[in-house]
């Protein structure tokens, strides 16, 4: 069959088209090819295909702090870090070009985050920058085109309270572990335990699907103090205040509830706020109201006349007379003779002749037996970390006249705030100790007997006297109130004649004790310096806002 001309052009033509198709074709595979091989392979090297089902933790989050009455006092916060691969980010041809990118985005030096990626440059996970904000994470999400670097969900800790608050609570490092408070205390309570998952993700790490849940996170534990957050305030305003008027070095302030040992409030001045640079210095992190040690002075004349008591070496009307006297050559004496007194005058007069007599007359192991029942020279049950124990001699068998002499009136013994206010509120609850408790308890403590209620009763209206006659800045309108103040030569090499300590416990209201409040000014440098000046004030300022916080009727006719 003949082929006509007119067909063979068609069949020409035909044959040229297709051909041109054919080299179009191959030429955008070539350039594909060439793009995928040369521009992207590390991409492609790193990653493959764009879905991948990859097993991912699922983080936990830690158990929240409540004050007792359910507000947050730390909370868990979800957050995004920026993680890298630094292997493979390095060996990316792009690496310069998205390095800046995070640079810039991180407000850091370009130089400076690609000395760390390359000090890992080994390592194929590296937390590059933690807790971003949000703005931060919205210009990663338009550069993440890889899985050099991705965002990966995690928590902070938040305190709202932290001014007031942060050396209770304590606070974490960046892996969310407890470093000091409660927060260090409680830590295997609070963590919580990551899960894992299978989840479909894109190149860039992001989960597209989950596919399977390994195994479950598991929130950690929550934890009720015995704070309320209210009154840690209130102490936390007086106490700023009575440091500022007293020009005082520092002070601390203690609020306990009588009837179950629980700690409403224990603040220090200063305070420390990891929020606030100036206060985020180790010295500030110490909740001193615990840890720290310190001779009570005339605060402890009560704890004397109470074993004088209990014991029957001498009843409320029994009188000694305060004439001054030596133990070998040093010289017990008092600012001027006051004669013959009661022991509740005793009380009033702040008498170191009076009080050391009392226990030169009393058989040492009396004293050893009573002072440790009531916590003296003993690390309390709060169980908050570094808590002293104080220092009381259990040698009492080996207690020279001078010691015994001293300690009548405070010095050769050592106590934390928190032991010396739960002294006072075994005397205000009609003689049985409770166990200090920073945890929320929601039945009534049973506590141990150490003075029966009548001896714990008259050491009580004594105390009331002391308010009413000598340490009347204490007072509180409308409201019984006991107390006794105690100002101490601070120990050194040598005792010092210019530096003291300011202290006061009280008690209110005395016809149905509901808390004890102490405070103790270290170091005012003003011209007022006793207790009864520095302290008792701060106290009656504490105590009158609690008592109307709490909706405690006046008991002061």
């Amino acid at each position: 069959m003949k082929i006509s001309s007119n067909n063979l052009r068609l069949i020409r033509n035909r044959f040229i088209f297709l051909s041109i198709i054919l080299i179009a074709l191959i030429i955008i595979l070539l350039s594909r090819s060439f793009y995928l091989q040369y521009i992207e392979s590390d991409f492609l090297n790193a990653e493959g295909d764009k879905k991948h089902i990859k097993t991912l933790t699922i983080p936990s989050s830690r158990g929240t702090i409540y004050d007792r009455n359910s507000n947050p006092l730390a909370v868990s916060i979800p957050v995004s870090n920026l993680v890298v691969d630094p292997k493979i980010f390095l060996s990316s041809k792009r690496y310069q070009e998205l390095s800046k990118s995070l640079a810039s985005v991180l407000k850091i030096d370009h130089s400076r985050l690609d000395q760390e990626i390359k000090k890992r440059s080994s390592r194929r996970y590296f937390i590059l920058s933690r807790e971003l904000e949000k703005d931060q994470v919205a210009l990663i999400n338009r550069l993440k085109k890889s899985n050099y670097f991705w965002l990966e969900k995690a928590y902070k800790r938040f305190n709202p309270n932290a001014e007031v608050t942060t050396q209770i609570i304590g606070f974490n490092d960046n892996k969310d572990q407890g470093q000091e408070g409660l927060e260090y205390a409680l830590n295997n309570y609070l963590s919580g335990q990551d899960g894992k998952k299978k989840a479909i993700t894109d190149i860039g790490l992001n989960t597209i699907e989950d596919v399977e849940i390994i195994k479950p996170a598991k929130q950690g534990k929550d934890f009720y103090t015995s704070i309320d957050v209210r009154i840690q305030y209130i102490a936390h305003a007086a106490l700023n205040e009575g440091v500022n008027s007293s020009q005082a070095k520092k002070a601390s302030a203690v609020v306990l509830d009588i009837k179950t040992g629980e700690v409403l409030a224990i603040v220090n001045n200063p305070s420390a706020d990891m929020s606030n640079l100036e206060l985020r210095l180790p010295k500030f992190y110490k909740n001193r109201a615990l840890t720290d040690k310190f001779e009570p002075g005339s605060t402890f004349k009560p704890l004397i006349v109470a074993t004088a008591l209990e014991h029957e070496i001498f009843n409320s009307t029994d009188t000694i007379d305060t004439l001054p006297y030596s133990i070998g050559s040093r010289e017990i004496k008092d600012p001027r003779y006051y004669g013959p007194l009661s022991l509740g005058e005793i009380l009033i007069k702040s008498s170191n002749v009076g009080a050391s007599k009392i226990s030169l007359l009393t058989d040492p192991e009396l004293f050893y037996e009573i002072l440790s029942k009531l916590g003296i020279g003993q690390a309390t049950a709060s169980g908050f970390p570094g808590e002293t124990s104080g220092t009381l001699d259990s040698s009492y068998q080996r207690w020279r006249d001078g010691m015994r002499a001293s300690l009548a009136f405070g010095y050769n013994v050592d106590v934390n705030l928190i032991q010396l206010a739960n002294a006072y509120a075994t005397i205000a609850n009609r003689g049985v100790k409770n166990n200090i408790s920073l945890e929320r308890i929601d039945e009534l403590a049973v506590g141990n007997r150490v003075l029966s209620e009548q001896t714990s009763q008259t050491l009580l209206l004594m105390l009331e006297q002391v308010v009413e006659r000598s340490a009347v800045r204490a007072q509180i309108n409308g409201y019984r109130v006991g107390g006794k103040t105690g100002t101490a030569q601070i120990a050194a090499a040598n005792y010092s004649r210019d530096a003291h300590n300011a202290i006061f416990v009280g008690i209110v209201p005395i016809s149905d004790p509901r808390i004890v409040v102490a405070v103790i000014v270290n170091e005012p440098q003003g011209r007022e310096y006793y207790g009864g000046q520095v302290a008792a004030p701060i106290f009656a300022s504490i105590a009158s806002r609690t008592l109307r916080l709490l909706g405690v009727a006046p008991d002061k006719i």
